[in-house]
């Protein structure tokens, strides 16, 4: 069959897991020893001295307001929540960890505002952060290239940035397509249709995905990209309906339940239809959980893993931020993980130095909530992957447990 695709385009398209624009006022808050929040002088970042009372400071650049508010959030907590707990341990050697949140308002002119004053106002030794690529981009130009500080990136992205002041601690295709592609086409069929917002990641996403396609005696029957934020749905209807797939792997992650309602509307929303994501977190299924029936998830996390890991992070979040919240499935892990395995890193070398950090940061190995994590030489993360079903409940059921998922990036550092 041949691909489908809109002739609609993203402009200036966005990388990584999503791109949006809104502004809002800032956000900031520091967590000091044994988790009490504390204002430490700012001093420049470096080698402050093992064992003294100078603070480790770490920046978080995070989407608290726009269209991004929920992932930014989880990650921010997620970051607070595991430097709280490195604080009351005692800190790093003796030094307690100074966090400085700063709000991107899912916005990229911001990003870089925000991410200079950390590097060269603040003096942070770490940025943890932000959520889309794009803004992320923009980071890594502050703070790698200009600042030559480490820079943390928590979120699901496509993969394929390599610095020695670089890590990735979300998850990338290679970890999640496989075992997501080998359910579906085990359980609904071989004829696969891709369906993704169109810019970089779901497009990275989906080249790596068709090969898995072939191997397993599948076939791709159609491809289709709509923009990031669509209206009109016609050209997935149309493709669903003419080429009959047995199911869709969906890289739309901004209003996929719009596009399910559109798939509803025309009748294609069935049992029969195997659908099949590796973005749809637990944050993002509580609008859609209902017309979500069925749909396959992989990440990292999700609070339905039977892990005791799981129950203790979730209850320990719970505890800090509210009985009711709820962190997300791509980078809450990503921002909790990244910040022990920096800390290790700082108490392997004694020092802050960002090159010798980040020499030791290569071979970490950190028991995290979904199992361990160990930090590859191309600065991605091996880690556990996660697959889920909604159940009729609206819920994640929890399917299977893919650890040591090797990240298969081919950096030189």
């Amino acid at each position: 069959m041949p691909t489908v695709a809109t002739s609609s385009r993203v402009n200036s398209p966005a990388q990584g897991r999503h791109a949006a624009g809104s502004r809002s006022r800032p956000v900031r808050w520091i967590v000091g020893m044994l988790a009490v929040a504390v204002l430490v002088p700012a001093c420049t970042g470096g080698d402050a001295g093992t064992g003294d009372a100078d603070p480790v400071r770490i920046g978080v650049i995070a989407d608290l307001t726009g269209p991004f508010t929920v992932y930014g959030t989880s990650l921010a907590r997620s970051a607070e929540l595991a430097v709280a707990e490195i604080n009351a341990a005692g800190g790093i050697d003796g030094r307690p960890i100074e966090l400085i949140v700063e709000d991107i308002q899912t916005d990229v002119a911001v990003t870089v505002d925000r991410a200079r004053k950390l590097v060269e106002r603040d003096g942070v030794d770490l940025v943890v952060g932000p959520v889309g690529s794009d803004a992320n981009d923009a980071a890594f130009q502050v703070v790698v290239t200009e600042g030559r500080r480490i820079l943390i990136y928590p979120e699901t992205y496509e993969g394929g940035k390599c610095d020695p002041l670089f890590f990735s601690t979300g998850a990338v295709p290679a970890q999640q397509v496989r075992p997501l592609l080998e359910h579906l086409h085990a359980e609904y069929g071989p004829r696969a249709l891709f369906f993704g917002a169109d810019y970089v990641w779901p497009q990275r996403s989906f080249e790596i995905a068709a090969p898995i396609v072939t191997e397993l005696g599948g076939e791709v029957v159609g491809t289709v990209f709509l923009p990031l934020v669509a209206n009109d749905y016609t050209a997935l209807v149309r493709a669903v309906r003419s080429n009959q797939p047995d199911y869709l792997f969906v890289l739309y992650p901004a209003v996929w339940g719009a596009a399910l309602k559109a798939l509803e509307d025309a009748g294609l929303l069935t049992d029969e239809l195997g659908i099949g994501t590796t973005f749809l977190g637990d944050v993002d299924l509580a609008g859609i959980g209902s017309i979500a029936r069925g749909n396959v998830t992989a990440l990292p996390f999700f609070a339905s893993v039977p892990e005791d890991g799981v129950a203790r992070f979730l209850s320990d979040f719970r505890a800090r931020f509210g009985a009711d919240a709820l962190p997300n499935g791509g980078e809450t892990m990503g921002a909790y993980n990244g910040i022990h395995l920096y800390a290790q890193a700082v108490a392997a070398v004694g020092t802050t130095d960002p090159a010798r950090v980040a020499d030791a940061m290569v071979g970490q190995r950190f028991v995290g909530p979904t199992g361990p994590v160990t930090m590859t030489a191309s600065g991605h993360l091996q880690q556990t992957i996660n697959l889920v079903r909604v159940d009729d409940d609206g819920q994640h059921a929890f399917l299977a447990s893919f650890p040591d998922r090797d990240p298969e990036q081919a950096c030189e550092r």
